[in-house]
Order: structure tokens, then sequence, then C-alpha cells
């Protein structure tokens, strides 16, 4: 039996049994749910308050209620709020960085690779996000590695990152103020405040960002309006809707220079008069088979003035808005049954003008080609979901069955110009200029904008449309010691292209994608301290794009297993887990940078690919005192390649930007007693290994390795009767250089951050 025909055959089963779960307190000999199988609403809104410190005791985004991270089969990283603090964290992905398999950008936030995989994998209380945003109002943000292929539906195989926002909490008045301080003219503010009463709750936040940066031209403007209300309803029923906006606008750290080229032309004095590109003077000098880029190009030189700080234009910028509205409503019926009603709309706003493409690159002299263009894309998304939680027991057994159904629907609209063969282009290939960095002044990107063909003539819709339906029990056996889940999801997309006149490149119609992703897991208590766990799980995920002329890109079908320990050993002080996994992603297209180069257009695509990542994480956290708290992950890669191509040349290939040995380590101490009580001090590092930088036979480039070095400091005192905390942040205390993710991208020198936070 192939695990194609079981996901239908459990559909059925599940169905079937949902049938006859009413009837099964009459079985013989079935006792009815124990008080303890009682279902509570607070499951279903795990906050961080269940946090001890940095370590969760529970996860909602793999179960879809509150769990036991300790017994579910599932490998699961949460990060709590009072980790978040301590960091000083501003953007979500200063936070992820300390999550053992996950490789962040210093330059696009929004770019995650998950256990090898790229991609925008984010979510918002279980709401698919196509951005990551800042730390606001945000209360845990919980990593689920594997598919989660039950509850959530175009997912990378590698995993899955939910943020939870604070929600309102009931019987309690109060909030919280933060302001910060930091280099290059770095300030922000923030308040949130919570009123609650015995049955109305309402949360509200607020708080703005003015900063500079260390690159050309950085800054940053940024502001959140949010709040959340919650009201008890009829009886056991809890209705919350919650509202956000968050608008930003900054230097576009993405055109910032990742300038590559081959150590065999760049500065070659036989290379410089002909002018040629690297590609072709290395074919029309005997060197076809070499790399067109094997170095990142020291194109500056150490007397330069810009150094890693070159923007590659003055004028260059992103604007960024979003609003979002999500509603919940949570109806216990009885003890045993619960329906929840999860409906979601957002907005997104996003328009870039940078630099494109051929600023990587520069000629032998170190003049660099590039061009500058727009970008927009404004999205609108409406999700809405129902799911039914039914627990029961059967005879010593006690079973959770789960039953939804998920749909979303996705509205892109880009504008762009009509150029004169009749095609549509979207605002990112504008005409090309050549600058000399040694010998001109930064160019300006607004006048290369107004010098371009771009006239913003004509819009282009893709109206997406997913439908999702799924079941998922899981069960306790054998008084405990043995725990399952199994469930499969039916997933049905498809995605539709629209143009306001006639263009000869329109996309052809994506495929409908249609497939059933299933989910197995079983965990088995070896003691009372450590278990042992496997799961596997299936995905699906569209490729949202096409190439020059139109051609739209297949789904990835993707598989996935992990094999490991959790514990909880030392009555609970040391907890985590170790985890083996592997992950392959199959009908992949890649970018054909050779066709691209040699056609001046873009994107091409080869089609085809198979990726295959395998490796060992560890997470753990630590506490030999009470005051005392360790986070420690590591990942180790065994396999992170390109295993099969229609273009032999890239079988092999490591995947872009994965180092093979990725090491985290934080750590507090909290002085309780003596001359130091009410201080804490805490830091961290990352190791990385080199990596590849791109999974392309023309780039052999690689990232050098690095370790980067944070630390904070912290004291407790107060003022005027008020509680206060004090904090610095000192992050890359040694002013490391170094480069990371997809994109190359410089890391931020060492800097450093003074925040001043009360409650009240």
């Amino acid at each position: 039996m192939t695990p194609n025909s079981v996901g239908p055959m459990l559909s059925r089963c599940a169905l079937a049994l949902l049938a006859v779960l009413p009837f099964a307190r009459g079985w013989a000999g079935a006792p009815a749910p124990a008080a303890g199988d009682t279902i509570k609403l607070e499951e279903f809104s795990v906050s961080a308050g269940r946090a001890s410190g940095y370590r969760a005791q529970s996860a909602i985004t793999a179960t879809g209620f509150g769990a036991n991270i300790l017994n579910v089969p599932v490998t699961i990283n949460v990060l709590t709020g009072e980790f978040v603090a301590d960091l000083g964290a501003n953007l979500q992905s200063e936070v992820l960085r300390y999550v053992p398999g996950i490789i962040t950008s210093p330059n696009y936030e929004s770019q995650m690779i998950i256990r090898g995989f790229n991609g925008l994998q984010a979510y918002r209380n279980g709401q698919y996000r196509r951005q990551l945003y800042s730390t606001w109002g945000m209360d845990r943000i919980e990593v689920i590695k594997g598919s989660s292929s039950i509850f959530f539906g175009l997912v990378r195989p590698g995993g899955v990152v939910n943020y939870i926002t604070k929600k309102p909490e009931f019987k309690t008045t109060g909030g919280d103020a933060r302001v910060s301080f930091g280099s290059w003219d770095f300030r922000k503010a923030e308040l949130n405040y919570n009123y609650g009463g015995e049955s109305v709750a309402v949360r509200f936040g607020a708080g703005g960002i003015d900063a500079g940066g260390w690159r050309n031209d950085d800054f940053k403007k940024e502001h959140y309006l949010g709040g959340s209300l919650a009201v008890k309803v009829l009886k056991d029923g809890l209705l919350t809707v919650d509202l956000e906006t968050v608008r930003r606008t900054n230097q576009d750290r993405e055109s910032a220079a990742v300038l590559r080229s081959n150590s065999r032309y760049l500065g070659n004095a036989a290379a410089i008069p002909g002018g040629l590109a690297p590609r072709a003077w290395l074919n029309a000098n005997g060197q076809a088979s070499a790399a067109t880029f094997d170095i990142f190009a020291p194109v500056f030189g150490g007397n330069d003035p810009y150094g890693r700080k070159v923007t590659m234009g003055q004028g260059t910028y992103s604007f960024y808005q979003s609003y979002t509205a999500d509603l919940e409503y949570t109806q216990r019926i009885g003890s045993s049954l619960v329906y929840q009603l999860q409906g979601n709309f957002a907005i997104d706003d996003f328009e870039i003008l940078r630099s494109i493409g051929g600023d990587q690159e520069p000629f032998a002299d170190g003049t660099v080609r590039f061009r500058f263009g727009n970008f927009a894309n404004y999205r609108d998304s409406y999700n809405f979901d129902n799911k039914f939680t039914y627990r029961f027991a059967l005879a010593d057994t006690s079973h959770t069955l789960a039953l939804g159904q998920e749909s979303q629907r996705v509205n892109q609209d880009t504008p762009g110009w009509f150029d004169t063969l009749s095609r549509f282009q979207d605002g990112r290939y504008g005409a090309f200029a050549v600058w000399n960095p040694r010998t001109q002044p930064l160019r300006n990107a607004p006048a290369e904008r107004a010098a371009s063909a771009e006239t913003w003539n004509i819009m282009r819709r893709r109206a997406e449309k997913l439908l999702g339906y799924y079941v998922g029990l899981q069960s306790e056996l054998l008084g405990g010691r043995l725990r399952t889940i199994i469930g499969t999801r039916r997933n049905e997309y498809e995605r539709k292209t629209y143009y306001e006149r006639s263009v000869t490149n329109g996309e052809v119609a994506t495929p409908k994608a249609k497939a059933n992703t299933p989910l197995y897991g079983a965990l088995v208590k070896l003691t009372n301290d450590l278990s042992a766990f496997a799961t596997y799980s299936e995905s699906l995920e569209p490729q949202l794009g096409a190439d020059a002329d139109g051609k739209g890109l297949q789904p990835v079908v993707g598989k996935g297993y992990d094999i490991g320990l959790k514990s909880a050993v030392l009555n609970g002080q040391l907890a985590g887990s170790i985890s083996f996994y592997g992950v392959k992603r199959e009908n992949i297209s890649s970018r054909d940078s050779a066709r691209e180069v040699s056609t001046a257009r873009q994107p091409w695509f080869i089609y085809g690919d198979a990726e295959e990542s395998q490796g060992i994480e560890v997470d753990f956290s630590y506490n030999p005192a009470s005051n005392w708290q360790v986070l420690v992950g590591y990942s180790h890669m065994t396999k992170a390649r390109t295993v099969a191509s229609t273009v032999p040349a890239r079988v092999g290939l490591p995947l872009a930007a994965v180092p093979r040995d990725l090491l985290q380590l934080w750590t507090k101490y909290d002085f309780r007693t003596g001359p130091l009580n009410g201080w804490s001090l805490g830091g961290g590092l990352r190791d990385s290994s080199s990596a590849r930088f791109a999974a392309d036979p023309n780039v052999s480039a690689r990232m050098p390795a690095y370790t980067t070095l944070d630390l904070m400091l912290q004291h407790r005192f107060k003022l005027g009767g008020r509680n206060m905390v004090a904090q610095l942040n000192a992050r890359n205390l040694t002013d490391k250089e170094y480069r990371e993710s997809g994109f190359a991208a410089f890391g931020d020198p060492r800097n450093f951050l003074l925040s001043l936070t009360t409650k009240f």
C-alpha cells in the first residue's frame, strides 16, 4: 500500500469514525471520558504566560490546540516573549537566528531557509502571510519542523514559522512601555495596554521606529498600531477580533552591493580593453568550462570611500503597508466537542525602487553595469476556516479528532509597462547604465527610473484560490506510553492571470494542483523523562512565477521524515530534542542564469530539478539553577544538494547558502543576592561554517565561515515607586565582517541598543 493510496482511505475511515462518535459512549465497556479529558477553551489560545522564562511547555501550531511539546511526535521550537525582549530584537529574523536549522537574511527579512529550503513560510496566528514583520505585539514564535501537512496546506517540507500575537487577558488591567536608543540614530518606542473585565477584555498596542543605518543613505521609518477584543459569549464561547496595521519606509537593503566576478577576469589588464562581460571574455579566451563567478569581487579597494556600505544609488527605497483583521470564534459544545471559526482579511501594499541584477557583476576594470527598476505588488487575501475538535475515550485509550476546512483567496495586482514588442514588463527591467564606483558619485535612483522606458501603463492580476479539507486523529494508548498522530489533507490550488490589455507574453494558466498530503507520527515514552518519536509527512507547494515568455511553473511535491528523542531530565531542568531528518522536494524550477545572460531577458528557468537535505538538529534548554537559563541549538547537514536535473551539470550541486554546521548558544544569569542583586548578564554566539553562495554551476563563490558574539546587560530597579528595567544589548561585539543567506548579504557591524522598560 502506497502513501498516495493511504490518504484517501484514511479520509474515508476518519469520516466514518466521526459519524459513529456520538454513539461511542453507548458501547459496552466503554467509559465516558475522564475529567482530565474535558476540553478547555484556553487550550486553543496558548500564550507565553504558560512559559517559564525561555522555555515553553506547550505549543499550538503543530496540533491546532495546546499540547505538551514533549508529548507531540513533531520537532517543535518555541521562542518566548521573554527571549525576544532579552535579545532586544526588532525583526523576527533576529530571533529566528537562534533556531537550529534556520538561516535568515540580513537584507531581506522575509527570506528564511529551513533545513536547506528557501521561501516565505511565515504564518500569523495560524494564517499564511507573505511577509515577516517586526516584533510588534508579538507573544511568541513557534517553529514546526517538517511539513505540518494536516493543519497547513501549501507549505515547504522544511517547516513553517507561526508567530502569535498578544491576546487580551480577562481580569487583568495594566500595560508596559519601552523606549530604545541605539547605533546609527536608532530610536524606537512601544506601548501595550490591557484592560480585562469578567467577560470583556481589550488589548491596545502602538509603536514607532525612526532610524538611520550603517550603509550609505540608510534610513527606516516604521509605525505600528494594533488592538484586539475578546468577548465571552453564550455559554463556553469566546469571540476574538484582532486588528493591526504596519507602515514602513526604508532604504531598500536589497540594493546593497553583492558583487561577484571571476578571479582570472577582474583586474586582468588583458581583459579590460575589450569591455566584455565575464562570461563572454572567458568563452573567448579558452575558458568556457570555468565558472562565470568564482569570487566575491573586491571592486572598491581598501581606500574606497564606500566599501561594503555601498547601496548602488541614492533614492532607493522600499515601502510596505499592511492591514490585517483576524476574527476567531471558539465554542465548546458539551465537555468533549469544540467548534472553531477563523477568518482573516489582509491587505499588503509593497513597492520598491532599487538597482536590479546587473549590479552584481562588475567588468574587469571595476565598472559596474546595472539597471534601476520599480517593483510593486498590491495584495489582498481572504481566509475562512472551520474546524471541529472532538475528544473521546475508548476502553483505556483517549483520542482527539480534528476535522476541518480551509479556503483562501489571494489577489496580487502588479503594475507594469507595455514594451514595443507588446510584452508585459513588471517594472524590474529598466535601461542599463554603467557606473565606476572609484571615480563617480553614487547614482540617483529616481533619475535613473525617470530615464527608463517604464511607463506604468498596464496592470496584471494574479488570482489564487486554495481549498483544503483535513482530518487528524491524535491518540494516547497503553496508559499514555504511546502517543500517535495520523491524518491527511486534501489540497486543491489554482491560479489565473488577467491583463488590462492583450500581451504577447501572457502567463500560461498555472496547472491546478491537487494532492493528498498525509502525516503519520508516533511517540513512545521509554521512561518518564525520555521519549522516542518518528514522523513522516508529504507536502504540496505551488511555484508562483512565470518565465519571460509567460510559461507558468508546475507545483512542487515534497516529503520528509523525522526520527529522534525528546527528554526532560534532571527534574525537568534539561529539556529538548535531538532529531534526524530527511527532506526531498521534486519538480523544482531553478533560474537559468546562463540563458538570462545570453538573451538579456529574465527570468528563464531550468525545469524538473529535485533537491534533498538530510541532517541532525539539537535543541535544548537547560536551567542549572532557577536564576540561570541556557539555550543550545546545533544543526549538521549530512546532505544538501540537487539530486536530479534535466541539466546534468546541476546534479550534485550544494543547496544555496546552507552551511554544513551551525551552532547557536544563548545564556542569561540573574543575580538575586549580594551586591549585584537586580542585575542580569546574558549573551550568545552563532558559529557558522562556510557555505556556497548559489546553487548554480556558473557561481562557485563561497561565503566564509564566521562567528558572531552578542552580549546583554540588564538592571532591575525602582524609580518613583515604579518597577523599571534598563537593558544594554551589544551585537556583533567583535565587529566580525560576514555574509549569509542566498543574497550573500553583509551582516550588520558592531552596534549597541539601550532600552528602558516599565510596567504599569
